[in-house]
This record gives structure tokens, C-alpha cells and sequence, in this order.
């Protein structure tokens, strides 16, 4: 049966406002990230550069009690900071497609024309003032274009005419060789640059006409198909089953908003959050423990797992937004969780994670350099690069966002609300990214 009348039941969608949570979520994940980055810093092993499970980033360090707390951090945020940017593409989903559920005909506000303006507007202004900035900072400041075999900036280099070419086209994920180059982190903008274009020709269509299901089971064909015919290493480095995880984020808004009366009836009766939970203890079995049962722990065997591993992940937060919603559709209790995400902080920091995303990893390669110029090494390298390069990465970033991003911003988008104070919660208000 087709279905492409789409109506919200909750009257601050309709208003055209916005879920402020999910910006506090985004600012979590983005710091995380900053502080992945900042513990791979130093102690990169360039001969296993080529597949980021063979990383060792702790070559400075020596022994003591900073250093054992240190090489537990980069442990934990080792899976921390990279499952963030499978978070970003779920929420991505989950934004882009509330304006598709808020439509009358199930299409984006402007349709898809509009749509790829939008995208456009937002993307690739800081993208592209970030790929020159990060070029300018190798060509130009000593000691950035050569290789030193002990800081994450070495995955940077070289750089090639090649290089520069595929990241201008958002394509270098189809190249490892040139995936991680320039600006490290710049890979999941080209994945989540293919996911909008795949979007509207194949994750919508499925939507409009069949529902969730047919959505998620599109994505499914086109996540995993290629890896029955591409390279593993290149199938890996482009990421295709993110597609899935984005499918996912759509269908929890849908199941938020939808009138459908199979979103209804999924709204209504499934335990979101203990279902949310439930899949995430899945993915931990099935990511951490089954591969040292069955005896799966290569590099190899470690790609293919992911890109089925990570479904689960997927599912999980799917899950938590459904809730997450509900419960913000019925009032953020202001001392709860979900309170956190939706304070002023973290929803100011939020509407800037673009940024602090594109920035961050070229702001503290170049403060690593220097204090190694200066004899700056082991535990004092890391503890400085947290207390100057953690808060110098987020100011500098706020500047390059004044600059770069925010004009290009909806302005319902560039302001915090203003009732939103400490654990307060923000307006009760939803609109797209």
C-alpha cells in the first residue's frame, strides 16, 4: 500500500521548532572525539598505519601510575570516540528525515531540489574552508609535511595532487590510500556526503512506498552488497553500511512523528528504552566478546564483523531517540539524564560540533609538534595537550564556526533557546538539521 500523506502529532513540530537534546548529544559525541584524538597524539606506529586496528599510540609513554591511567583512557576511548561518529550518522538520519515526516507529501521541505540546496549550504562551506586551511597548515608551518614515525599526524601525509583531488570531490573513502590524509577525521564527511545523495534516490522511494521496513531492507542491499565485490580494505574504508545506520536514525523519527498506524502502533507498544538497551549489550557480545570465542580477532575478520556489529549499535540508539523523544515530547524532567543533553552547555556546544569535528585534529597536531620541537614528551606531552589543547581546539573552533559555518546556518538553528540554563531543559521544540 502506498503511503505519502505524512502528518506529526505533536503540535511544537508543526511550529517548525527544534529538539535541542539532540544537539547536547552531538556536543558529547564531538567532544569525545577531540579527546580520542588528543590520546592518539603521540606514539603512532607508521608500519601499521594502513588499517587503524593495528595502531599503537602509546609509544611515548613509559611507566607510573599517569601512564597506566593514560593507556586506559586510550583503551576506552579507543571504542568510545570512534562508536561517536557511528552516533553522528544516526543522528544525521534521524534530523534529516524529520522534515520528510512533518511534509504532507512525504518529501523534504522545497523537495529533493531543495533538499540538496540545503545540503550543500550546510556542508561545504566549512568543509572546504577546512581542506584548505589543513592544507595551508602542511605546506606552510615547519615540520607539518614531514613524516616522524610517533604522531597521528603522519597518517596526514603525504600530500599528494591525488589526495587534495578526492577529498575536494568527497570520494577519498573510496581510496584508503588517501581516506585518512590531510585532516584525519574528514573521512566520515565524505561517507555522510554519499548518504545524503543515496538519501532521496533510494532510502525515500522505499520509504514513501513501503514503509520502515522496505527502507531499512534498501539500505541493507546497498550497505552490504559491495562487499561481495570490492576489496575488503577498500569495501572498509568507504563504509557503505553506515547507509544502515543512517535507514535507522530515519525510522526512529518516523516512529516519533509518523500517523501512520504502523508508527503509532510501534510508538505505543514497544519498550524503546529497555529495547535500547537490550541491543546494546547484543552489540557488545557480538563486537567484544564473540570475536575472542570464535577466535576472529584479525584485522580481516575485524572488518567484515563491523559492518554487521554495527547494525546492532545502530538499533540501540534508533531505540534510545524513539524514547528520548516520547520523553521529551511529554517534558524533560530537569533533573534527569536526558536533562544533561539538553542544557544550555551542551546544546551551545552542540550546534558547533561541525566544527569542532572539521578543526580539532590539525589544531592539536600542530600544538604536538611544537612541544615536541620543545623536548616536550611521555606523560607531560599528553597531560599538556589535555589542559591547553583540549580548551584551545574548542575556542579555535568556535572562531572557524563564526566564520565559516554559522553564516550558512538556518537561523532557527544558530541560537540557543533562551530559557535554557544549567540542567534546565531547552524549549519544547523540533525541526530539522
Amino acid at each position: 500500500m502506498t503511503e505519502t500523506s505524512v502528518q506529526t502529532t505533536d503540535n511544537s513540530t508543526k511550529k517548525g521548532a527544534r529538539i535541542h537534546y539532540i544537539d547536547g548529544i552531538r556536543a558529547f559525541a564531538a567532544l569525545s572525539v577531540v579527546v580520542l584524538h588528543i590520546l592518539q597524539m603521540r606514539g603512532l606506529r607508521l608500519e601499521t598505519a594502513g588499517f587503524i586496528p593495528g595502531f599503537d599510540y602509546s609509544g611515548a609513554l613509559t611507566s607510573g601510575i599517569v601512564s597506566d591511567i593514560i593507556r586506559v583512557l586510550i583503551a576506552l576511548f579507543l571504542n568510545f570516540g570512534t562508536l561517536a561518529v557511528k552516533l553522528f550518522i544516526v543522528i544525521s538520519g534521524y534530523t534529516i528525515m524529520i522534515s520528510v515526516v512533518k511534509s504532507k507529501d512525504g518529501l523534504p521541505k522545497g523537495g529533493i531540489k531543495g533538499y540538496m540546496q540545503r545540503r550543500i549550504k550546510r556542508i561545504w562551506p566549512p568543509y572546504y574552508a577546512a581542506l584548505a586551511i589543513s592544507i595551508l597548515i602542511i605546506l606552510i608551518i615547519p615540520g607539518m609535511s614531514t613524516l616522524s614515525f610517533n604522531r597521528y599526524h603522519d597518517v596526514a601525509l603525504p600530500l599528494t595532487p591525488e589526495a587534495v583531488v578526492t577529498h575536494a570531490l568527497f570520494i577519498h573513502t573510496w581510496f584508503p590510500q588517501y581516506a585518512q590524509t590531510i585532516n584525519t577525521p574528514m573521512w566520515s564527511i565524505a561517507v555522510e556526503e554519499q548518504i545524503y545523495i543515496l538519501f532521496p534516490l533510494i532510502l525515500l522511494p522505499f520509504w514513501r512506498r513501503g514503509g520502515n521496513l522496505f527502507m531499512i531492507l534498501s539500505a541493507m542491499v546497498v550497505g552490504w552488497g559491495p562487499m561481495l565485490f570490492l576489496p575488503l580494505e577498500v569495501y572498509h574504508s568507504t563504509r557503505a553500511w553506515f547507509l544502515i545506520l543512517f535507514a535507522f536514525g530515519a525510522t526512529g523519527v518516523s516512529i516519533n512523528f509518523s500517523e501512520r498506524p504502523s508508527d503509532i502502533e510501534l510508538r505505543k507498544r514497544i519498550p524503546w528504552g529497555p529495547l535500547g538497551i537490550g541491543l546494546l549489550v547484543l552489540w557488545f557480545i557480538a563486537s567484544k566478546i564473540l570475536p575472542k570465542v570464535l577466535g576472529m580477532e584479525g584485522v580481516e575478520e575485524g572488518m567484515r564483523m563491523e559492518a554487521f556489529t554495527d547494525i546492532l549499535f545502530g538499533g540501540a540508539w534508533m531505540a534510545f531517540l524513539v524514547h528520548f523523544t516520547e520523553v521529551w515530547k511529554r517534558g524533560i524532567p530537569k533533573w534527569s539524564f536526558l536533562a544533561v543533553f539538553d542544557s544550555k552547555p551542551a546544546v551551545k556546544i552542540g550546534l558547533f560540533s561541525y566544527s569542532i569535528y572539521l578543526m580539532h585534529v590539525p589544531i592539536i597536531s600542530v600544538l604536538t609538534m611544537v612541544l615536541m620541537r620543545l623536548g616536550v614528551d611521555g606523560e607531560l606531552l599528553y597531560i599538556l595537550n589535555f589542559v591547553i589543547g583540549f580548551p584551545l581546539a574548542i575556542g579555535l573552533t568556535y572562531l572557524f564556526h563564526i566564520v565559516f559555518e554559522r553564516p550558512f546556518m538556518p537561523q532557527a538553528v544558530k541560537n540557543v533557546p533562551e530559557t535554557a540554563s544549567g540542567f534546565q531543559p531547552a524549549n519544547q521544540s523540533a525541526t530539522g538539521n
